[in-house]
């Protein structure tokens, strides 16, 4: 009586992370990915890229990502919080963030040589507000413990200076 090998599981009940992915994966066993932006061939297998499969999807919520390439959404944030796989995370995220920015400006584009923009869509690309701007707007509200601590250093400079 064979036992039936879960994809996410291996052999075990626990859901495989570092395992998953050919660079970290002990053995390579159960690797079904690479954490490399581009798909990868060794030993006649072919290895998905996660990078690549994320971008594509272009899935901000990540949830349809999580229940196609993981054994569901609790899986996907097991693997996104593993040490190894944060900085991985966070390339993937600025790729997708970036192709999301640029489907919106082509589509801003396309309605401005059609003759179809909005003033809103004009304004925005004339004044390039595709660009990453340093924060406007009034400051934000020091807390309480902060006024307090720079009283107290006011008051001891204050008594250093007597």
């Amino acid at each position: 009586m064979s036992e039936e090998i879960n994809k996410f599981k291996g052999n075990g009940t626990k859901w495989l992370t570092e395992g998953l992915f050919l660079e970290t994966s002990v053995s390579g066993e159960f690797a079904l990915y690479t954490l490399q932006p581009w798909d990868k061939k060794q030993d006649g297998k072919h290895y998905l890229s996660i990078h690549k499969a994320f971008v594509e999807m272009c899935d901000p919520s990540e949830w349809q990502f999580a229940n196609k390439y993981f054994d569901g959404y609790q899986h996907w944030l097991r693997v996104k919080e593993q040490k190894f796989f944060v900085p991985v995370y966070q390339a993937m995220l600025e790729e997708m963030q970036a192709k999301i920015q640029y489907t919106a400006i082509a589509k801003m584009l396309d309605a401005v040589y059609e003759g179809e923009a909005s003033q809103a869509t004009l304004a925005y690309l004339a004044n390039k507000g595709y660009l990453d701007k340093a924060a406007v707007g009034k400051p934000k509200r020091q807390k309480p413990e902060d006024k307090a601590k720079l009283y107290s250093i006011k008051n001891d400079l204050e008594r250093m200076k007597a």
